[in-house]
């Protein structure tokens, strides 16, 4: 979709439909200055040239549209529009051809991505790394992706517009106190929603340092101990929820906690075929 439908996001869009936005080829620059408030030192700048376009979701995955491609909602903090949580990697993509990746994008037939390719006919997937800062950043340069810098590293002015964390999770929005309603806060320029907190995303690759040299469509290590995620969640620190910020404390393949989830892609080549 290439805009906000008629009536905005009813309920449906966020429970028995699932909505996604073109997102262009492009470059962009990768990582953060050393300057950042919140910098680390895995986030060194580079620049990425990404060749083919993708869909991704205009929200996280959520609990009800999880629970009606796999049969069962694992989230600690139910609701039907909230995220689904307390994914791993695993479950996603599966212990055999899933955890192949980069050498190859086969999934479990019994994973959630096994289960929803073969229901639409399409190749759904998690983002790469450089795909979801990408798509984050919608054309910015900043910290966060309305343009604005972050005013603390703990707690943010600018932030609290844009996604749950830990200091805003009595601003009543969507309801909840722990993550909520996706879509509860502004969107980015492309239309994405919750790319800032809420909870955590799980990315394709495996963690790897960055070089500090341009690549071309990056898809991670071959082998390492953690795979990405990405986004920061409702119980974490500003910081931790900028564009550019890596996470691979919790994120061993088969880690599944309740700020854990995931935003789903698709390659334009199995729409367009």
């Amino acid at each position: 979709m290439n805009d906000i439908p008629e009536g905005g996001w009813t309920d449906e869009y966020k429970t028995t439909k699932l909505v996604l936005r073109y997102i262009p080829e492009g470059r962009f620059i990768m990582g953060s200055p050393e300057d950042q408030i919140g910098h680390c030192c895995d986030e060194t700048q580079h620049e990425v040239f990404l060749t083919k376009p993708f869909y991704m979701g205009v929200f996280q995955v959520t609990q009800k549209q999880y629970e009606l491609v796999a049969g069962n909602n694992p989230s600690e903090y139910k609701g039907a529009m909230r995220p689904v949580e307390n994914v791993s990697y695993d479950v996603l993509r599966g212990r055999s051809y899933g955890s192949q990746w980069p050498q190859s994008n086969r999934v479990d037939n019994e994973s959630f991505l096994g289960r929803i390719r073969a229901k639409t006919g399409l190749t759904f997937d998690l983002p790469t790394e450089a795909q979801w800062e990408y798509a984050c950043r919608a054309g910015t340069a900043t910290p966060l992706n309305n343009g604005t810098e972050l005013t603390g590293e703990d707690k943010c002015s600018n932030l609290d517009k844009l996604g749950r964390y830990c200091y805003n999770r009595d601003d009543g929005k969507g309801g909840f106190r722990e993550h909520t309603v996706v879509g509860s806060y502004l969107p980015n320029a492309w239309g994405l929603y919750d790319m800032h907190g809420n909870v955590w995303e799980w990315c394709l690759d495996w963690i790897e340092k960055y070089p500090n040299h341009r690549v071309i469509d990056p898809k991670g290590a071959t082998k390492s101990s953690a795979r990405m995620l990405r986004g920061g969640g409702w119980h974490y620190t500003a910081a931790a929820c900028s564009a550019s910020y890596r996470d691979y404390d919790l994120s061993n393949p088969d880690c599944a906690n309740d700020c854990n989830g995931f935003r789903l892609v698709l390659d334009c080549s199995s729409v367009f075929r």
